[in-house]
């Protein structure tokens, strides 16, 4: 199961939280919620501290997304600490070029900075 809330942070960034599994049958809702926060033309954190699995079908999310905000030239950042989700982006390369944070105040920061 997958839930994802999009909240907004006190510093009025709007915060993205994905909880559950992200795999080929739930990534997508996160599909869905991604384009949904997308289409306000916004900077945005996700954050995945809340994602007990990843699988390639999450990441292809997450390589969508930076695509999207590349081609939109708005800020995001991904919080990501949590082994569950590290050793997918890690394995894969994407712990390299994805902006990825521990905390959501220091995603926050990047972000609004």
């Amino acid at each position: 199961m997958l839930t994802v809330d999009v909240q907004p942070h006190p510093r009025g960034i709007p915060l993205m939280r994905v909880l559950g599994d992200v795999d080929l049958a739930t990534a997508p809702v996160f599909q869905k919620a991604v384009r949904e926060q997308l289409a306000q033309r916004q900077k945005f954190v996700v954050d995945m501290d809340g994602v007990d699995f990843l699988s390639s079908a999450g990441l292809a999310v997450l390589v969508d997304l930076r695509q999207q905000m590349a081609d939109q030239d708005l800020k995001w950042a991904v919080v990501a600490a949590r082994q569950t989700v590290t050793r997918p982006l890690e394995i894969t390369g994407l712990l390299t070029i994805l902006p990825i944070f521990d905390t959501v105040p220091a995603a926050v920061d990047a972000v609004a900075g």
